[in-house]
């Protein structure tokens, strides 16, 4: 039974015949199957096309012969016409209606099987309940024709046919067909079976038995195949590779000593290159992560030590801190002895760093001339001592090229977790603080957020100042300047004050410097001179008519719009241009004097006065003095709050006054802050004075009675809680 079972499982299920006798069976079964359908598809169309055709005649018919029995109310000759339709084999239902749908007769067919099942469950049927329900049955069709007599509609005929018989009938003729095609496809497999068994598969089965002999180990039987077609030259060849595998096998000791002994030399080899691969690596990742120059560890390895650091601290609720530190001068160094020399410089400044750091501290070189130190448990003034001792470590000179040479460091100081809680936060603020200490000339800075010009509360105030610029939420305050001869006040200084909803007083200070980095100074700068402007007219119609000063930086200056809309602004008002003064402070000017002098210039020829602000801060000198088209010195205020206790500052106030009156210039003095100093001014000869004994900055409305007024006296001096910042 075992045997026979293997012989059917080699014949049939796994046995090329078997799958190819299945797959013609399958492909023939599917053709002829895939023919019934199509012909019964198309027998179906053409039958429902002929139903369609054959109750389009009968309505062409009824509605035809209806009329004159609709006008006659022969009811009789109607139902006859019904009668007539009751021979049609799928005919449902027929029905004539009124025009108002009411039913003058009709037939329906009771040998219907919905019909019949409808009456079984329904005791009195209605007709219109009956019709309706049968044009929702999917195998009937309804079709509807009206009845008209001289185009007067009078009534309409409704007929229901049934397609069930024709698909019945349709449906039966396609079973016999498949089972027909089945028939077919059974008696083809056999064919083919027989004939693929006799001609096909006994040279296969020869070649299967030779190639399990062949695995067996024999290789001296050949396989005997008589036929000329190409399992013939099939068993040719395999005859000529069972010669040839037998060749093979006997030089097949030889070839395993050789290929062990090969296997011994490339295992070798593989010892040796992989040693050789290692060292490799060792440098490679050497060159990675340590600095080619100095050999300090680089910036990549830097930022992977930090990871470590928050991973620990976090873990251990301790702290550590970051040293960023870059060389003064060393461009200079680079410059004048080479870059051979600034390579030599930096080694030893990261040797001499190394010695004073602890085992436990990280020193790197992030590039060019910057360090960081990574100090681990160490806070602020931890932190504050290394420093110290870095200064210390740089003030004996270096040697470079026979010469020596003396180099300092600003460092900056960054704490974690109050000045960074991440690799890129803690590293920036560490920067920040070592440009600050560079810009302000100081051995070492801490991180301090306000210095800071990138925070995000920083650039979201930046933001809502552009607001307040372009929704007019600025205001202006005035502080008078008074005449010491005459104590009359003779001007006003405009200075721009900003109450933020919601942050409150923000100090001049803050913002001015915030709009002149960001470029905000341009649009600031018109908002105030606009407003400046519109309040002088208003002055101007009460008959006041005083100076008003208006402050220019020198990025106004540098803006090559700023005098043609200067220029548009005056042209536009009615107060006349000698009114207005523009102060620009010292400082400013000697940024950049021959500039300066040119755009001054220009803006002179506007007919409008300039005053140098802060002066005194700046260091001027007479020459330019001379060039420039001002009117007045304000005195800086540093000057004068000190001069009545300080001899050098009235000694310096004294000359300022002097030599100001030489070259033919008015002086006022910023900062008066009692009776006494204004006493020593008008001893010293001052023009005009200014500040908080006179009156604090006060809004438009507050300062308009004094200005109506007019006079000036200690006993009815103003104060306010405004600062006078700028």
């Amino acid at each position: 039974m075992s045997e026979r079972s293997n012989i059917i499982d080699l014949l049939w299920h796994n046995s090329l015949v078997g799958k190819f006798v299945t797959l013609a069976m399958v492909v023939a079964f599917l053709i002829m199957g895939t023919n019934a359908f199509i012909n019964y598809q198309s027998q179906k169309d053409t039958s429902l096309a002929n139903i369609i055709s054959q109750s389009e005649m009968l309505g062409s018919f009824i509605v035809s012969i209806t009329p004159e029995a609709i006008l006659s109310y022969d009811y009789d000759a109607l139902d006859n016409y019904m009668e007539e339709i009751n021979k049609g084999e799928d005919i449902v239902y027929a029905i004539i209606l009124t025009p108002e749908g009411r039913p003058l007769t009709s037939y329906v067919d009771r040998r219907n099987s919905f019909i019949v099942e409808k009456m079984r469950n329904t005791k009195k049927l209605k007709l219109e309940k009956l019709i309706d329900d049968l044009n929702k049955n999917k195998f009937i069709i309804q079709q509807s024709f009206p009845i008209f007599f001289q185009n007067n509609l009078l009534g309409d005929f409704k007929v229901g046919i049934s397609k069930s018989r024709i698909e019945k009938d349709l449906k039966n003729k396609l079973i016999n067909q498949i089972i027909v095609s089945l028939i077919l496809t059974v008696l083809l497999g056999i064919g083919i079976f027989i004939v693929f068994r006799l001609y096909t598969m006994k040279p296969i089965l020869q070649l299967i038995q030779g190639a399990q002999r062949i695995a067996g180990g024999t290789l001296d039987k050949k396989v005997k195949i008589k036929s000329n077609d190409e399992l013939g030259r099939l068993g040719e060849v395999f005859n000529q590779m069972m010669d040839k595998l037998r060749t093979s096998i006997e030089d097949k000791d030889e070839a395993l000593v050789t290929v062990k002994e090969l296997n011994l030399y490339l295992e070798e080899r593989v010892i040796d290159r992989t040693k050789e691969l290692k060292g490799v690596n060792e440098q490679l990742e050497k060159l990675a992560m340590n600095d080619s120059l100095t050999g300090l560890p680089n910036r990549f390895c830097i930022q992977n030590r930090l990871n470590n650091l928050f991973i620990e601290a976090k873990r251990d609720n301790s702290v550590f801190t970051v040293v960023m530190m870059d060389l003064d001068r060393f461009k200079d160094i680079n410059d004048t002895l080479g870059h051979d020399c600034g390579d030599q410089l930096l080694i030893e400044v990261g040797l001499r760093l190394k010695d004073i750091l602890r085992p436990s501290d990280f020193l790197g070189r992030l590039g060019g001339d910057e360090f960081a130190i990574l100090l681990t448990e160490t806070d602020e003034n931890n932190a504050k001592t290394v420093a110290q001792k870095i200064q210390s470590a740089l003030e004996p000179s270096f040697y470079l090229s026979e010469m020596a040479f003396s180099i300092a460091a600003s460092i900056g100081i960054a704490t974690y977790p109050q000045h960074g809680s991440t690799t890129s936060t803690i590293l920036k603020s560490a920067d920040v603080a070592m440009y600050y200490a560079k810009q302000n000339k100081l051995e070492y800075c801490i991180y301090n957020p306000g210095a800071d010009r990138n925070t995000p509360d920083r650039l979201s105030l930046m933001g809502e100042l552009r607001q307040a610029i372009h929704e007019d939420q600025l205001e202006l305050f005035y502080q008078p300047e008074v005449d010491l001869s005459s104590r009359r006040i003779i001007g006003v200084e405009a200075l721009v004050r900003w109450n933020h909803p919601e942050r409150g007083f923000i100090p001049p200070d803050d913002f001015i410097p915030m709009a002149e980095q960001s470029g905000l100074i341009r649009p600031l700068t018109y908002w105030v001179l606009n407003s400046a402007i519109r309040q002088r007219e208003k002055w101007h119609d009460m008959g006041i008519d005083i100076l008003i000063s208006i402050n220019i930086s020198m990025h106004n200056l540098n803006d090559t719009e700023f005098a043609p809309q200067l220029e548009m602004l005056l042209q536009n008002t009615d107060v006349p241009v000698e009114y207005f003064e523009f102060e620009v402070t010292e400082s400013s000017i000697m940024d950049n004097p021959d500039h300066v002098v040119e755009v001054m210039d220009k803006l002179n020829t506007l007919n409008v006065s300039f005053a140098v602000d802060d002066f005194g801060t700046g260091y001027s000198s007479l020459s330019l003095l001379k060039k420039l088209p001002v009117h007045k010195l304000k005195i800086d205020k540093s000057f004068i709050m000190e001069m009545e206790t300080d001899s050098d500052d009235e000694a310096i106030v004294h000359s300022v006054i002097d030599m100001a009156h030489i070259l033919g210039l008015n002086v006022i003095a910023e900062g008066v802050e009692n009776e006494k100093v204004i006493q020593l001014l008008t001893s010293l000869g001052c023009d005009l004075v200014q500040g908080y004994h006179i009156s604090r900055p006060l809004p438009a409305k507050l300062i308009t009675p004094m200005l109506e007024h007019g006079s000036w006296d200690a006993d009815n001096g103003h104060s306010g809680a405004v600062h006078n910042l700028r």
